[in-house]
């Protein structure tokens, strides 16, 4: 009985690199069809609006942050003068009560 791998031809297999070559540009050099629209542009448009949206993303977070520590600030600031104003009113507040009383 004769061999069936004997007859079966022999393609030689380029590598992978070459393969992929070959690839890119069959693509570059297939023919468009007039319903199709070139990507590249659309593509490097949409990659500039992210660079963009993630700058002023940073420029977002970091006055959040600046935001955040100002009224941190007023806050604690804010404590300490009521605690002042409490203070002076609790040691003369019989001094306020004569004054209101006359």
């Amino acid at each position: 009985m004769p061999s069936h791998e004997a007859r079966m031809p022999v393609s030689p297999v380029g590598p992978l690199a070459e393969s992929r070559t070959n690839q890119k540009s069959d693509f570059k050099n297939s023919a468009r069809t007039t319903g199709e629209v070139d990507m590249e542009p659309r593509v490097t448009e949409l990659e500039t609006h992210l660079k963009y949206l993630r700058r002023d993303m940073d420029e977002v977070r970091s006055d959040v942050r600046t935001i955040k520590h100002r009224l941190a600030y007023s806050a604690g600031a804010m404590a300490v003068v009521l605690g002042l104003l409490g203070w002076v009113a609790n040691s003369r507040f019989d001094q306020l009560v004569t004054l209101m009383s006359n």
